[in-house]
């Protein structure tokens, strides 16, 4: 880490620091308490811009891909985490941008597209928040959106075992008897998609194609 003078705060925050040890805390956590399993590793492109599109079932679902991915990611984080002194200033050294739920965030869709084209991976919930039940929901299309627009890959992804980690509505984790698994499936190209006149219809086409495709994963598909 860089830094020779700087004080132990100042290089814990600098560069990819933080986001490398908390991902070697975090891997070690969730191989060795929760026993993550990992499927379909090789689907996720090692170099270049891609979405990784997970379902959301718990809060520990974003560090949960972050452990199970072979390279770095950046994710959205929802903007009320930024108001915690502590936690709004480590954040950003963990690769999170904040996003407004619940409403077109443009500046977030603007930071993931700039990652995106920068060759980076960057990690979207479609469904916009946790599902209650477990059960997959209906997905937005700022997923399809950022696809088209960046013209990369959708990688999707299903989570299973963090709602026993962190139940819905639970803030602190736990020991789970059920292990933890995350499956990547085959990337999606919306290529074709892209110069469609009608654009609504194309991102609901586009958003219909990476739902199946995560449902399809909770198969084992």
């Amino acid at each position: 880490c860089p830094g020779h003078e700087a004080s132990p705060w100042r290089v814990w925050m600098a560069a990819d620091c933080c986001y490398h040890l908390a991902h070697a805390a975090l891997w070690l956590a969730f191989h060795g308490i929760w026993r993550l399993r990992v499927e379909g590793r090789e689907h996720v492109p090692r170099q270049g811009g891609a979405i990784l599109a997970p379902n959301h079932i718990s809060n520990v679902d974003p560090p949960a891909v972050g452990a199970a991915a072979p390279r770095p990611v950046y994710f959205m984080a929802k903007e009320e985490l930024y108001q915690m002194p502590l936690l709004g200033r480590i954040l950003p050294r963990l690769h999170a941008f904040p996003v407004r739920r619940g409403t077109v965030d443009r500046a977030a869709l603007r930071r993931a597209e700039e990652l995106l084209r920068a060759g980076e991976l960057v990690v979207i919930f479609p469904e916009g928040r946790e599902s209650e039940t477990g059960q997959l929901q209906a997905f937005q299309p700022g997923t399809a959106l950022l696809a088209l627009r960046a013209g990369v890959p959708v990688v999707p992804v299903w989570i299973e075992g963090t709602d026993g980690v962190m139940p819905y509505g639970t803030m602190l984790p736990r020991w789970s008897r059920r292990p933890v698994r995350v499956r990547f499936g085959p990337p999606l190209r919306l290529d074709d998609l892209a110069a469609a006149a009608d654009r609504r219809q194309a991102l609901a086409d586009g958003t219909a194609r990476i739902r199946a495709a995560v449902a399809a994963l909770a198969e084992g598909e």
